[in-house]
């Protein structure tokens, strides 16, 4: 099934878009999670809040460099070949996340979120527009980012309420790397059995 153009309709049919909503949900929900139990983190990594903050600058500097190393990369490979690893740096932050006591470790944890980070703000749109073409990119872009924003707000929800019932945050970042996993193995699965030969972007 290959279009010249695709529809936001078409797209919602075709498998490799329901392969991808859970890649699409994955960072949004869980990186905002993460940063909105923040202070409960810390403590219970007996650090000061003001310790954890100041990770923030080199989470932020990796974002900005893996950004644009992944546009760089994508010119060079296409995003199809690098849509099923981008988020791998992701999985290995969550499970350091979990058993981190030392700052190195947290530091490491904070270079591997921002490498995913980086390149969820570059790859995942690039892909749409490869793969669906451009003429309805905007609709099919504002369904990618309904996802997203579904994430957003679910991820603080259910990490919170998990909290409440007695699971630990440091065993939620274990189950967030599984997470994370799977939907990895699951966009890759969808690019090498449902993208298209034949797009025009």
């Amino acid at each position: 099934m290959a279009f010249m153009y695709w529809t936001r309709s078409d797209v919602v049919r075709h498998p490799l878009f329901w392969c991808l909503v859970p890649s699409i949900l994955g960072p949004s929900a869980f990186n905002t999670a993460f940063f909105f139990h923040q202070v409960h983190f810390s403590e219970l990594k007996d650090l000061t809040h003001v310790a954890l903050v100041a990770q923030f600058p080199l989470y932020t500097a990796v974002s900005v460099a893996a950004m644009l190393l992944s546009g760089w990369g994508l010119d060079k490979w296409g995003t199809p070949r690098l849509m099923p690893f981008f988020q791998i740096p992701m999985v290995v932050a969550f499970i350091v996340f979990g058993f981190a006591q030392t700052s190195v470790m947290m530091s490491l944890g904070f270079v591997m979120l921002g490498v995913t980070a980086g390149a969820n703000a570059t790859l995942p749109s690039a892909f749409l527009a490869e793969v669906y073409g451009t003429k309805h990119i905007g609709s099919i872009r504002a369904l990618a980012a309904a996802v997203m924003v579904l994430g957003s707000a679910l991820g603080p929800g259910v990490t919170g309420l998990l909290i409440d019932v007695g699971v630990g945050l440091e065993s939620q970042f274990y189950w967030v790397a599984l997470y994370v996993s799977l939907a990895i193995v699951l966009v890759w699965f969808g690019v090498r059995r449902y993208v298209p030969t034949k797009s025009i972007p």
